[in-house]
């Protein structure tokens, strides 16, 4: 059904366009905490104990801050934002400012009271985001390492179906949850809400890459992309025809996220970052303003896209890539270059690919100047 004129629809659509063009920060994700009461596996947030997470009134001051820049959806993540004992005087305050939200959870602290708490946002209300990283009690506590965790969620995620809250399960494909993962879409299928996924870890935002030994396979990956959904690389190989015969090869964007473009994140810190896995360059936004951070951002992002480090803008391998500027910091310290990690598992997809025949003789020209084989660990940090 396509977008009526003038519908909020519409509208929505021809803000984010607007966004994109005028780059302001229509979208900032604000991370409350890096508290939690789980311990997953792969995650990358690391706490840093020495530094005072912000207040109540600072939290405030900073979204109205960010409502004078022109940002209208706010997420609301952590760790564990409902760790906060002021999340909902936090909530209600966006609510009357105009935000549309969405929280992040891991759903374990939901229970009747606080369902209904969510659900008293009413349409300020986007969706409620909650992690369920296992269909068995085995698998999901293994991951979490929190006794009662798996019981928990699920409770939760009934609670707010039972509230009439928009609820998304979100999980993460690893080796863990590998054997169960179609079992998780099920659960979401099962109780009629959202699903969706991701199968790329992240090393820890400190550079500690603790978090990969649980990254998939790509031939799992691969297989798992076409059991969710029937689909998987075909479309992508379509593309990649497309911009061979063209010629046209090469990440022409850095990000693939609009981060600098319509999209903000912001630390427990008040630390305005490129990305919430990533801790650069650290904008400290009670010392400043959003609006100095934004443009600080804007700057970096733009440089970025004309450095001559920049590696990716010809490489044949990006249409085959996952790397992103935020995981070559974490991995390397430069966000021009992508890790030996990424370049391997681009291009063992890429020798996969019925296009192999016609990537490889471009790729044996371009993998010595791209710097394929370099040690990540020798590369300049920025």
């Amino acid at each position: 059904m396509s977008i009526k004129e003038g519908s909020p629809g519409a509208f929505l659509k021809k803000v984010s366009s607007s966004a994109r063009y005028r780059k302001f920060p229509l979208r900032a994700m604000f991370e409350l905490t890096y508290k939690c009461n789980f311990r997953c596996a792969h995650c990358y947030n690391v706490s840093d104990r020495q530094k005072k997470e912000l207040t109540t009134r600072e939290i405030k001051d900073i979204l109205l801050e960010l409502k004078d820049a022109g940002c209208f959806y706010i997420g609301f993540t952590g760790g564990e934002p409902f760790m906060r004992e002021d999340i909902f005087e936090i909530l209600d305050f966006a609510k009357i400012n105009g935000f549309r939200i969405t929280i992040l959870t891991n759903g374990y602290f939901i229970d009747k009271k606080t369902a209904r708490g969510i659900s008293s946002l009413g349409t300020s209300l986007n969706c409620v985001n909650i992690s369920v990283l296992g269909a068995t009690r085995g698998t999901f506590e293994a991951i979490t390492h929190k006794t009662g965790s798996y019981e928990n969620v699920l409770r939760a995620v009934s609670l707010l179906v039972d509230e009439k809250v928009a609820v998304q399960i979100k999980s993460v494909a690893m080796k863990p949850n590998r054997g169960e993962f179609l079992m998780i879409k099920r659960l979401a299928d099962a109780r009629n809400v959202m699903f969706s996924y991701c199968a790329a870890l992240s090393p820890k935002t400190n550079g500690d890459r603790e978090p990969l030994k649980y990254q998939m396979s790509l031939s799992d990956i691969r297989k798992l992309e076409q059991e969710l959904s029937g689909k998987g690389g075909p479309e992508r190989e379509r593309r990649l025809r497309l911009n061979l015969n063209a010629g046209d090869i090469g990440r022409k964007n850095p990000f693939k996220c609009q981060i600098g473009v319509s999209e903000a994140v912001i630390s427990p810190y008040g630390e305005m970052n490129l990305c919430s896995e990533v801790s650069y360059p650290r904008y400290d936004i009670l010392r400043g303003s959003v609006k100095d951070g934004w443009d600080k951002i804007k700057a970096i992002v733009r440089e970025l896209e004309f450095s001559e480090d920049y590696s990716c803008g010809s490489c044949v391998l990006s249409t085959f890539c996952h790397w992103c500027p935020a995981m070559g910091y974490a991995l390397s310290g430069s966000l021009a270059k992508c890790g030996k990690e990424a370049m391997e598992m681009a291009l063992k997809e890429a020798r996969g690919s019925v296009f192999w025949d016609k990537i490889q003789p471009i790729w044996n020209r371009q993998k010595d100047k791209i710097g394929f084989g370099d040690d990540v660990n020798k590369r300049k940090r920025i």
